[in-house]
């Protein structure tokens, strides 16, 4: 299932292929390999002070960080305001004119529970069974009498999210009171910034990084609870001015659920690496701190460690006779709150499964091209988990690593069209079928595999690219705030009118029978 040729042709310059061509019409742009960045329009007449809002402590969070660094280098005052965190600092400067500023929000679940003292709020959530200072609830399933607590805990942890909203609103309005435009790509930080323009005559902006009423643990709320989110959710987004999707998918389905434009397309991609040497680089990170042999297969899963990623099935697939008998060491690099399962899985099968911290977004590629497969999962439970495209699996073809995803997905479809790797259902025999037969194939094959994935991600995959249109898009809105006109809906990509290129709209990309069919209601 989604089984690659056994050669792999160069990426040839401007060549449409069947994922691209599609996605950005008849021609797929310029090549951006060897560092060629896609021109995009003149820069604005007028800077805009962005205020770009975090709904997180700001260590791991790569494509805001890109977000940023784009705008400013075009000119605009951009600061990224997250979270504040025993350990980090309040104030960081990142250079290029971008900052981050830390903010003191109780983002702890408990909050829901104002204005109780302190020790009745512990008192309360001990009850319920969460931890008294937890800022999530824990991930692991309920057991026995613990299912009726379940539900109470889950409307506890909303009513925090809703009672953070004004302090945290506040705290973004104290620390850049003057901005034109607030940026978002949570939906718990959305009503914030929207919250904040409103209340400083400027505008606000959201990327949606997901499809969150369709995402995770929200996805699987009663309809009437996700009714009530996805109506609040739409006026917000139809009152924002400039709007960004992180797939084609993702983009169709947000117009046709808020009746707005399309949003920009910006896929999640890494900056080119390494542009000047074509070849996969060699790396032995992983091995040398795990201890792996070269002889074993590294099959990598990087990122958030959370629940209805795949990560438990790749688990069980390291014991099937197909990966065990290869000697298959399963690596996780990342941080998230199935970690503390993961280190005790690992503690029961220590020479089959590392768990590593995760690293700094600027050494993240060093690592990811010691693995022999990038495994990415999302298994397409969720409709979010269908259209959406991670951003692992874009690091990991530009580190020269094929993947392994998901079928029934837009992964599967991209991976798929480009030989990338394989798609397989995310079930452990399954997975250890298909990921074995993967590493198995001679060594040439597997590198001109490699050789392959990493000339298709500088050929078209990269940040330079996906950033153009979300800096035109910016560009047009300081024209708008120059000419003194009032906060108006986004126009979409162009103004209205659709570019069909990746990184300026998201395009004419067909919808196949079964992604289409999951759109409906």
């Amino acid at each position: 299932m989604g089984r690659p040729p056994s050669t792999f042709p160069a990426a040839e310059p401007r060549a449409p292929v069947p994922y691209t061509a599609a996605l950005m019409g008849s021609d797929p742009g310029p090549d951006t390999r060897a560092g060629t960045l896609t021109p995009v329009p003149a820069a604005a007449t007028r800077s805009l002070r962005i205020a770009i809002v975090a709904a997180n402590t700001f260590e791991h969070d790569s494509r805001l960080l890109r977000t940023g660094r784009a705008l400013a280098a075009d000119g605009h005052r951009v600061t990224l305001l997250a979270f504040a965190a025993p350990g980090l600092p309040d104030r960081e400067d990142l250079g290029g004119g971008l900052e981050v500023r830390r903010l003191a929000v109780d983002r702890r679940v408990t909050a829901a529970f104002a204005p109780l003292p302190s020790p009745a709020r512990r008192a309360a959530a001990r009850l319920l069974g969460f931890p008294p200072d937890a800022t999530s609830l824990p991930p692991s399933a309920p057991r026995g009498l613990d299912r009726l607590r379940a539900p109470l805990r889950r409307a506890v942890e909303i009513a925090a999210h809703q009672r953070r909203v004004g302090p945290w609103r506040d705290r973004v309005l104290a620390a850049v009171p003057d901005a034109d435009v607030y940026h978002c790509k949570a939906l718990v930080a959305l009503p914030v910034v929207a919250g904040a323009a409103a209340r400083a005559g400027a505008r606000h902006a959201y990327d949606l990084a997901d499809l969150h009423t369709e995402a995770a643990r929200l996805a699987r709320m009663p309809a009437i609870v996700r009714a009530v989110v996805r109506r609040r959710e739409r006026g917000w987004v139809r009152r924002a001015a400039l709007l960004a999707a992180v797939s084609p998918g993702v983009a169709r389905e947000a117009a046709r659920r808020f009746g707005v434009p399309e949003p920009v397309v910006v896929l999640n991609c890494p900056p080119a690496w390494r542009p000047d040497d074509l070849d996969p680089p060699s790396s032995d990170r992983i091995r040398s701190v795990a201890g792996i042999p070269p002889e074993r297969p590294v099959i990598l899963y990087q990122g958030g460690f959370s629940v209805d990623r795949g990560i438990e099935e790749l688990v069980q697939a390291l014991d099937e006779p197909p990966l065990r008998d290869l000697g298959a060491a399963g690596v996780f690099l990342g941080y998230g709150r199935l970690r503390d399962w993961l280190l005790a899985e690992a503690a029961r099968r220590p020479r089959s499964l590392v768990v590593l911290d995760a690293v700094p977004p600027s050494e993240l590629l060093e690592w990811t091209a010691s693995a022999d497969l990038g495994y990415v999962g999302q298994p397409g439970r969720t409709l979010n988990q269908r259209l959406n495209l991670a951003n692992k699996l874009f690091e990991s073809i530009m580190a020269g690593v094929p993947v392994l995803v998901a079928d029934g997905t837009e992964h599967c479809r991209l991976v798929s069209a480009e030989g990338l790797g394989a798609c397989a259902p995310i079930e452990p025999r399954a997975l250890a079928r298909v990921a074995a037969g993967l590493l198995s194939r001679p060594a040439e094959e597997r590198t001109a595999m490699r050789r392959h994935c990493r000339s298709v991600a500088l050929a078209r995959y990269t940040w330079e690219h996906q950033q153009a249109g979300l800096v035109d898009a910016y560009r047009r809105l300081a024209e708008a705030v120059a000419r003194g006109t009032s906060p108006a809906p986004w126009p979409g990509p162009e103004g209205g009118r659709s570019s069909g290129r990746a990184g300026g709209s998201s395009g004419s990309l067909p919808r196949d029978a079964h992604l289409e069919a999951e759109q409906r209601p």
